[in-house]
C-alpha cells in the first residue's frame, strides 16, 4: 500500500524569513524604496501566528481581488463576517468532514471603514506553504495598486482627469461677465499668484494661516455652463481637472462611498495640483436636516473634514456644483469660500450662444431666436441648434441634395417645438 504524503507546517522562523525576503524582492522589483511601505508585523505569541499590514485603502474593487487571492489559496473558506468596515474570511481546513477545532485555522481579516485600513492573518501554530503564498499575495495585491500614478488610480474609482490644452478658452461661454469676474477674483488669481496671497496673509496675520480659497460652490440651474466653466479655469491656470459624477462615489457597499470619495481626494492630493469638480454635489451631500442614511452621513462627514479640517487637502481647490443648494446641508455650504450664482443666460447673452452654434445667421435673425428662447439654458440653445441640423440633414438626404447652411426657419421651429415641448 503506498504512503500517504503529510504536508508539513512550516517552522515560525522559516516562515518569517520567506515572507520578509519574498516582499524586499517585490518593493525592489516594483522600484520601491524599503521605507516607502510597511513591512508585514509578524509575530508567534501563545501559539498565534500573526501576519499583520496596513493597507492603502479597501473598497469593493480590491476586496473583491482579495477574495479571489484568498480562494486560489485557501479551497475551503467561508466568510466569518462581511461589512461595517470587518470582513473576515475562516479557513475550513482541508478536510470539510472534520469540524473540530475550526477556530483555529487560517483567519484572513480586513479592517476598516474610511482610514487605517489594514489586514491581518491569524492562525493557531504554524502556517502551510499555501498559507505563506497567500500572506504575501495578498500584501503585493494591496501595493500593486498604491503603487500605481495617482491618474490611474482616479481613473479606477471613476473621476475624469482633464488635462486642459487650451481647446476651450472663456471665448466659449457668451456672455456671463459678472460671474467671469467673480472667478478670476476668487480662483484664478490666487492660482496664478499663490505668493502674493500667502504673503498677504504673513503681514496681517498672528499665526500664518493661508487666505486663498479651498472650496467654491457653483450654483444655478442645469446647463448654465458649471462644468463647462470648471474645465475652462483647469485650462488657464494649466492644472488637471479632476471630474467626479456622482455615481463614481457611491455604492451599495456598506462604508464604500466614503472611502471612494476620501481616496479620490488622497490621490487628486498626490498629483501635485489639481481641481476637484464634484458634480451634483446635493445628491452627495443632502441636508441632515432630512431623513439621512448612516452611509451618507459618513459621506459628508468625510467632505467636511477635506473641505476644512486637519486632515483638508493641501494642493487642490474644490469646485462643488448644484442645481438645488436649498437642499445641501448647512455646514458643508459654509466649508465653501464663496459660492457663485450662474444665472440663465439674458437676452443679449441667449442671442451670444446662437452665434456659437449658428454663425450664419445674422445678428437680427440670432436676436430673434433670443426673444423666442426665455428662460432656457446655454446647453439647451446648444441642443436646440443641432436638431436644426439633423433636421436640416435629414431634408437634404431626402431630396439628394448637397450638404449647404441650414435655413433661419429650421432654427426658428426647433425653438418652438423645444418650448411647446417644455410647457407640456
Amino acid at each position: 500500500m503506498p504512503e500517504i504524503a503529510i504536508i508539513d507546517t512550516i517552522a515560525y522562523d522559516s516562515m518569517k524569513e520567506q515572507i520578509q525576503k519574498e516582499i524586499a524582492a517585490f518593493l525592489i522589483t516594483k522600484n520601491i524604496k524599503g521605507d516607502s511601505f510597511p513591512i508585514p508585523e509578524i509575530t508567534f505569541e501563545k501559539g498565534i501566528t500573526r501576519i499583520s499590514f496596513p493597507i492603502p485603502f479597501l473598497n469593493e474593487t480590491l476586496l473583491a481581488h482579495f477574495i479571489t487571492i484568498i480562494k486560489s489559496y485557501i479551497e475551503n473558506v467561508r466568510i466569518h463576517s462581511f461589512g461595517d468596515g470587518y470582513y473576515a474570511f475562516q479557513s475550513l481546513g482541508r478536510n470539510l468532514f472534520k469540524s473540530e477545532n475550526i477556530l483555529d485555522n487560517l483567519k484572513i481579516e480586513f479592517f476598516g471603514l474610511t482610514t487605517n485600513f489594514k489586514a491581518e492573518l491569524t492562525k493557531k501554530g504554524n502556517l502551510f506553504q499555501d498559507e505563506i503564498n497567500l500572506a504575501i499575495a495578498l500584501y503585493k495585491a494591496s501595493y500593486m495598486v498604491d503603487s500605481e500614478d495617482p491618474e490611474t488610480r482616479l481613473k479606477k474609482l471613476g473621476a475624469t482627469v482633464y488635462r486642459e490644452n487650451g481647446a476651450i478658452d472663456w471665448s466659449y461661454i457668451a456672455g456671463y461677465d459678472e460671474v467671469k469676474r467673480q472667478i478670476r477674483e476668487s480662483i484664478i488669481l490666487p492660482l496664478k499668484n499663490p505668493e502674493m496671497y500667502d504673503e498677504i496673509a504673513r503681514l496681517t496675520r498672528k499665526t500664518f494661516e493661508s487666505n486663498r480659497p479651498r472650496a467654491i460652490l457653483f450654483e444655478g440651474s442645469p446647463g448654465v455652463g458649471k462644468t463647462t466653466v470648471a474645465r475652462i479655469i483647469a485650462g488657464d491656470v494649466r492644472i488637471p481637472l479632476v471630474y467626479v459624477p456622482i455615481e463614481s462615489i457611491m455604492s451599495k457597499w456598506y462604508g464604500q462611498s466614503s472611502q471612494n470619495l476620501s481616496n479620490i481626494f488622497e490621490a487628486a492630493d498626490e498629483m501635485g495640483g489639481a481641481i476637484i469638480f464634484l458634480d451634483e454635489i446635493d445628491a452627495l451631500a443632502p441636508s441632515r436636516d432630512s431623513n439621512m442614511f448612516e452611509a451618507t452621513r459618513r459621506v459628508l462627514s468625510v467632505l467636511l473634514r477635506k473641505l476644512d479640517g486637519l486632515d483638508a487637502a493641501t494642493t487642490t481647490i474644490t469646485i462643488g456644483a448644484t442645481n438645488r443648494i436649498v437642499d445641501l446641508d448647512h455646514a458643508l455650504v459654509s466649508r465653501f469660500d464663496q459660492t457663485i450664482h450662474f444665472p440663465l443666460p439674458n437676452a443679449q447673452e441667449r442671442a451670444a450662444i446662437f452665434a456659437n452654434y449658428a454663425k450664419h445667421l445674422s445678428q437680427t435673425e440670432r436676436e430673434e431666436l433670443a426673444t423666442l428662447s426665455e428662460g432656457l439654458s446655454g446647453r439647451t440653445i446648444k441642443d436646440i441648434c443641432e436638431f436644426a441640423e439633423r433636421r436640416w440633414a435629414r431634408m437634404l438626404l431626402v431630396k439628394n441634395l448637397p450638404p449647404s447652411l441650414p435655413e433661419f426657419k429650421y432654427y426658428k421651429h426647433s425653438v418652438k417645438l423645444w418650448t411647446e415641448k417644455a410647457l407640456h
